[in-house]
C-alpha cells in the first residue's frame, strides 16, 4: 500500500509517466475503475497547468544539441519533453468539447497558433493538433518522420507539397470538410486562401517516433526522400470516382464478407459527401470506405449511420480517434468507463476518448457520418448486436483512428 501511494504521488506530480502507473497499478493491486479515475484526474490537472502556463515555456528550435548521458532515461518521456518545447496548450482528459472554438497560441515552429490534442486514449500511439491561420496567412515549410491526416475544420486553402532535394511542387487545393495526407517527410506549407481565420486538425503518429528516436534534429532536419512513397506522381492527390477499389477479404482478414471498399489518394475533397459503401456487417442500415492515403500505416475510414441505427459494439487497439462530420447521437462505453456523447448542432466540433468496447448511437434528426483513425492495422474486433430503433443518424471519419459534426475522441485499448 505504501508503494501504490507513492505511485500516486508521482503520477500527480508529473514524476513518471502514465504509462508507468498502469504498469505499477497493476502489479500493486489498484482496480481498473481507481486506475482509470487517477488517471482522468491527473490529466485534468495537467491539461489546465499546461494551458495556463504553457508561456513559461520557451520555445527551442528542432536543432541537435549535445547533452550528456543520463542513467534516468528510462524514466524520461521524451514526447512530453517534446510538448513543453513547444510552447503551445496541451489538452489532455477524455475528449475535446469543441475543436472549432478551443484555445490556441502563437505557435513559434509554425508561425501561426495551435494546440496539442494528447488524449488519454492515444496511449502513447497517436495524437493530434489543431491548427489556425489567419487570412492570407500561411504555415512555414515543416517536413518530419512521422505521418499525418490532416482534416479540414473551416475554411478555404491550399496545401503546397515537394520532396526534400526536388524542385518540382505539386498544390492541393481544398475546403471545409477535406482530407489531406502530405507524405511522409515531405515538405509542406498550408496556406490559408480565404478572407477569414481557417482551422484545421491533424491526427499523427509522432508520439512513437518522437519516443523512439529522441532525437529531433533527426526527426525534423530529415533530407531523405521516400520516393516509394510519393515521387511527384501526376494522380498522387487525384479525387476521382476511379480512386475506390475493392479488395477481396476472407474471415481472418475483417468481417466484412463481401470484401472492403478503400479510397486511395493523398486527398479526400470532401468527406461530409464523398459517396459510401455498404456494410452490413457493421450494423443496420451502415455505410462505410477506407482511407489509404498517401502509403500511410495509419489507418483510416469514413462510416455513417441510418436514422435509428447503430454501429455494431467493437473495440480497437491504442490510439483510435473519431471525429463527427455531421448528425446528432452518443456514445456507450464500458470496461470499467463510460461516456456519453450528447446531441450536437451541426457546427459543434470536439474530441473525446472512448472505452475498449462501445456502440455509436444515432440521434433524431437526420444521417450521422464520422472519420476514424489509427495507427495499426489489427482488424477491430466485432460483437454482435442488432438494430436499435432511435430516430437519426451520423457520419464519421476515422482516422485509424477520429467522432459528431466536428468532435474528435480517441478510443482506449482492450
Amino acid at each position: 500500500m505504501k508503494k501504490l501511494k507513492g505511485s500516486i504521488e508521482e503520477l500527480k506530480k508529473n514524476e513518471i509517466s502514465r504509462r508507468t502507473f498502469v504498469a505499477r497499478a497493476a502489479t500493486e493491486g489498484l482496480g481498473l475503475v481507481a486506475t482509470m479515475s487517477l488517471l482522468h484526474s491527473s490529466a485534468k490537472a495537467e491539461g489546465m497547468n499546461r494551458l495556463n502556463d504553457h508561456h513559461h515555456h520557451d520555445h527551442h528550435a528542432h536543432a541537435a544539441t549535445k547533452k550528456g548521458r543520463t542513467w534516468n532515461q528510462t524514466n524520461v518521456n521524451p514526447w512530453d519533453e517534446f510538448l513543453k518545447e513547444e510552447g503551445i496548450p496541451v489538452y489532455r482528459d477524455y475528449h475535446v468539447e469543441n475543436l472549432r472554438t478551443l484555445e490556441v497560441k502563437p505557435w513559434k515552429r509554425l508561425g501561426v497558433r495551435g494546440a496539442y490534442i494528447d488524449l488519454v486514449g492515444g496511449e502513447g500511439v497517436n495524437a493530434g493538433y489543431v491548427c489556425e491561420i489567419p487570412a492570407g496567412g500561411r504555415t512555414a515549410p515543416q517536413r518530419y518522420l512521422f505521418e499525418e491526416f490532416l482534416y479540414v475544420l473551416t475554411g478555404d486553402g491550399e496545401t503546397t507539397i515537394w520532396n526534400p532535394g526536388s524542385g518540382a511542387k505539386q498544390s492541393v487545393k481544398w475546403k471545409a470538410g477535406a482530407i489531406i495526407a502530405p507524405p511522409l517527410n515531405s515538405w509542406r506549407v498550408h496556406i490559408n486562401r480565404g478572407t477569414q481565420s481557417l482551422r484545421f486538425l491533424c491526427m499523427t503518429n509522432a508520439p512513437v517516433v518522437v519516443d523512439l528516436f529522441h532525437n529531433n534534429d533527426f526527426v525534423f532536419n530529415n533530407d531523405y526522400a521516400f520516393r516509394e512513397r510519393f515521387n511527384g506522381e501526376a494522380d498522387f492527390f487525384a479525387s476521382g470516382p476511379e480512386q475506390v477499389h475493392h479488395k477481396d477479404t476472407n474471415s481472418e482478414e475483417s468481417e466484412q464478407a463481401g470484401g472492403v471498399y478503400t479510397w486511395d489518394s493523398g486527398f479526400v475533397p470532401d468527406a461530409r459527401n464523398i459517396k459510401l459503401k455498404k456494410v452490413a456487417e457493421r450494423g443496420h442500415d451502415n455505410n462505410r470506405v477506407e482511407l489509404q492515403m498517401a502509403d500511410n500505416g495509419m489507418q483510416a475510414h469514413i462510416s455513417e449511420f441510418g436514422i435509428g441505427t447503430y454501429k455494431k459494439a467493437h473495440r480497437h487497439g491504442p490510439g483510435s480517434h473519431v471525429v463527427m462530420l455531421n448528425g446528432k447521437g452518443f456514445t456507450l462505453m464500458w470496461q470499467g468507463l463510460a461516456i456519453s456523447r450528447p446531441p450536437g448542432a451541426a457546427t459543434a466540433s470536439g474530441l473525446r476518448s472512448r472505452s475498449a468496447a462501445a456502440v455509436a448511437l444515432t440521434g433524431w434528426e437526420k444521417r450521422a457520418r464520422e472519420k476514424a483513425a489509427t495507427w495499426s492495422s489489427t482488424p477491430t474486433k466485432i460483437q454482435p448486436s442488432g438494430k436499435c430503433f432511435l430516430p437519426n443518424s451520423r457520419r464519421t471519419v476515422l482516422i485509424r483512428k477520429c467522432p459528431l459534426p466536428g468532435r474528435m475522441s480517441s478510443e482506449r485499448h482492450s
